[in-house]
């Protein structure tokens, strides 16, 4: 009956989770993880199966707040995939999951940054404006992950986004190297010297102008 489960969450089959769960309303109590490590919402937030999450929230919303062996959780997936709608799901169950914390720290926010998700990222900030402060085991804030992996549009929301919230300290936060996102040596780690001048150029004009 497990291997059940997970294929019905691969593949979104609201219909044989309702079958399963009719022949045994404890199934999402007795089966935790795969042999993978991971749980029923893992697979369907990697899949993006929305109504398949909204099943199994209904019944093991903890399974929300679960990070699997790998260090991820349901929300870091779906953020980093950019899936809003799941995201939003998950934030209907704790607003605070944006926070939640895996691999080296990372949250949702620092994932959906660093993938240049744009929709992601205003939806988690519009809930937990204070998950923008929150840094990684390497001491980087989602702005950070966005300069450097050069995430154009994440950049200029997120820049204008603490403008508007006042909150300009931000944008001085130090990594471990002592680098705020001012600071040449976050941006001589890219490696084409076309792009740093482009993305230095795009960034000093949004932040001084």
């Amino acid at each position: 009956m497990g291997n059940r489960l997970f294929e019905a969450a691969q593949t979104g089959n609201i219909q044989i989770l309702h079958q399963l769960l009719a022949e045994n309303p404890f199934i999402l109590h007795t089966i935790e993880l795969s042999s993978q490590g991971f749980n029923p919402l893992d697979i369907a937030s990697t899949a993006g199966h929305v109504e398949f999450v909204k099943g199994i929230i209904r019944f093991r919303p903890d399974f929300a707040k679960q990070v699997n062996q790998d260090g991820f959780s349901p929300i870091h997936i779906a953020a980093a995939i950019g899936n809003l709608e799941i995201v939003r799901e998950f934030m209907k169950v704790d607003r605070k999951l944006c926070q939640l914390e895996g691999r080296n720290r990372w949250t949702a926010l620092h994932y959906a940054a660093s993938r240049g998700k744009v929709d992601t990222i205003e939806e988690m900030l519009l809930a937990c404006p204070e998950s923008i402060e929150v840094v990684t085991v390497q001491n980087e804030t989602a702005l950070h992950l966005a300069v450097k992996n050069s995430q154009f549009q994440a950049i200029n929301f997120m820049v204008t986004w603490v403008r508007e919230m006042k909150k300009d300290e931000i944008l001085d936060m130090k990594d471990e190297h002592g680098n705020s996102i001012l600071h040449p040596a976050a941006w001589r780690k890219q490696r084409h010297a076309r792009k740093i001048s482009s993305l230095l150029l795009f960034f000093y004009f949004i932040f001084f102008f």
